[in-house]
């Protein structure tokens, strides 16, 4: 036999499209091959493809969420922390504001960037509702933490002017004072203040105020100060306060037969108050000049009290001259009997007390009896005379 490589290669057959096909398909169903050398045919895998189509049009969606999420979560945090605050803003919650009228107000004052964010933050972080008043610290673009800080600290206390009236001043002295504590308060609004407040006590008909002001340290708010008819409006509230607690209203019954068959009115026991205050130099001295005012208006006698002269003089002195102690007015008790027409200064709690609270005693004089302000009392003009001469000889005055 002849060697392989000498004899003739036979022709390649060239197979046609019907027998190629019908090799794929055998090859394919027999589970036979390499599956590398085949190439997919177009449209196979059709489950495969609707998978990815769905995944591309569910992930679109969410990814616009996302970012729109991100971004509105930037916008709220950026309101809620604008960043640098600005200028302090003056912020007033008034009475009975609800938590909407604060934001929207805080908003319109730009403290806070927005108001729905922050009505939504405080209803989340808690603290409503405000107290009223005048709140300090806050600035132009605050962060929403630091605003609800501070209106859940609530507003400062309110500042406020000290102002002293002491006991015994008359209404001519309290005008002086009040004028120069205050430089901003209208003389001519002070005056109508004064003639057109009517405390209950005051007689039918009277603007005069004397005896009214009640004498005491005052807390003026700031924004009050300058205010004629509210500072009035104080010191008669304080007035009424203590002539309450101290009975005033219910003297008729309390000083009955005080004064002989002389029937007490109120008005008539300030007026009493208001002298024992310009005589009385030491409390245990009140009631027993108190005593002795009302045993001399029991007698019908003239209570000789130099205090009410000054008064209708309008000059504080030490030494009354002949012509003061002649001057006709009805305030000259050595003149006129019984009680003045009005209480001739305020006189304070203390002394309200002893017009009302007298000391038992028949006394009908008093004297200074030495530099610190005691008196003597006696019941007849002759010991009068001797404790008069002894304080002379002794320097008392």
């Amino acid at each position: 036999m002849p060697p392989a490589s000498s004899q003739p290669s036979p022709k390649a057959a060239t197979p046609n499209s019907s027998s190629a096909a019908r090799v794929v398909a055998s090859s394919a169903s027999a589970g036979g091959g390499n599956d590398g050398d085949f190439v997919a045919v177009k449209g196979g895998g059709g489950s495969g493809g609707r998978g990815g189509r769905w995944a591309l049009l569910l992930g679109v969606p969410l990814l616009v969420l996302a970012v729109v999420f991100a971004a509105a979560g930037f916008w709220v945090k950026g309101k809620i922390d604008p960043g640098s605050p600005g200028e302090e803003v003056a912020f007033t919650i008034t009475k009975g504001a609800t938590t909407s009228q604060i934001v929207t107000s805080l908003a319109e004052k730009k403290i806070v960037s927005s108001a729905t964010v922050f009505e939504w933050y405080v209803k989340w972080k808690g603290g409503a509702p405000f107290q009223a008043g005048d709140y300090e610290g806050l600035r132009v673009n605050s962060a929403m933490g630091d605003v609800l800080d501070t209106l859940k600290a609530g507003p400062p206390p309110p500042k406020t002017v000290t102002f002293l009236v002491r006991e015994g001043l008359w209404i001519s002295e309290f005008k002086k004072l009040a004028l120069e504590k205050f430089p901003t308060m209208n003389p001519a609004a002070l005056d109508a203040a004064l003639a057109n407040t009517h405390p209950p006590m005051q007689p039918a008909g009277s603007t005069n105020l004397e005896g009214f002001l009640f004498p005491a340290t005052y807390e003026i708010a700031q924004q009050d100060v300058g205010n004629a008819q509210k500072l009035i409006d104080q010191m008669i509230a304080a007035f009424d306060r203590v002539s309450q607690a101290e009975g005033l209203p219910d003297a008729t019954a309390k000083l009955k037969g005080v004064a002989g068959t002389k029937s007490i009115s109120p008005y008539e026991a300030l007026i009493v108050a208001s002298l024992v205050e310009s005589e009385a130099k030491v409390d245990e001295d009140r009631p027993k000049i108190a005593r002795v005012i009302y045993n001399r208006l029991a007698r019908g006698e003239s209570l000789g009290i130099d205090a009410s002269v000054l008064y209708a003089l309008q000059k504080r002195k030490t030494n009354l001259t002949d012509s003061d102690l002649k001057t006709d007015s009805p305030y000259n008790t050595r003149l006129k009997r019984g009680l003045p027409p009005t209480p001739i200064n305020s006189p304070g709690q203390k002394s309200i007390d002893a017009a009302l609270n007298p000391a038992p005693g028949d006394w009908l004089f008093y004297v200074l009896t030495d530099k610190d302000g005691h008196h003597y009392f006696a019941n007849t003009l002759s010991d009068f005379n001797r404790a008069v001469a002894d304080a002379k000889a002794r320097g008392v005055f």
